[in-house]
Parts: C-alpha cells; sequence; structure tokens
C-alpha cells in the first residue's frame, strides 16, 4: 500500500475472492489479473477500474493455480 496506487497488479495464487485492498490499491484505469475460484480450477479474472468504486470484468478460461495463502493480500 506504501507504493500505491498502481497501474497493474498481477496475483499468481487462486483467490476463493477477490481481495478488497488489492481493488483500492489500483489507479483509475489499472488493471488486476487474479486467478479465481475453489477447488482445482479457477477462471482467469481481469478488472479494470473504471471510477474510484466501479469495475469492468473480463473473464478468460479455466486455469489451475496453488491456493493463496490467508493474509497475504
Amino acid at each position: 500500500p506504501a507504493h500505491a496506487p498502481f497501474d497493474k497488479i498481477l496475483i499468481t495464487a487462486a483467490a476463493p475472492e477477490i481481495p478488497s485492498p488489492l481493488l483500492q490499491q489500483l489507479k483509475k484505469g489499472g488493471h488486476l489479473v487474479i486467478p479465481l475460484g475453489h477447488g482445482n480450477t479457477q477462471q482467469m479474472i481481469r478488472l479494470t477500474k473504471t471510477a474510484e468504486q466501479d469495475f469492468r470484468k473480463e473473464v478468460f478460461d479455466d486455469f489451475s493455480f496453488v491456493p493463496m495463502l490467508k493474509g497475504l493480500a
């Protein structure tokens, strides 16, 4: 957070939900890419921040990533 806001944030571990602190650290027009979901398969999600609390969501294919550990977002 000390270096936010960021143009891009790339997560390389599967998350069951999108960590809200990461969304807050994006600048307007910034992108967050994250494998989202439970179990062995996740969907790759790209969020683009369009306004302070608004995001455009794009969903891509299914992937398999290791799970994100709690407390690391």
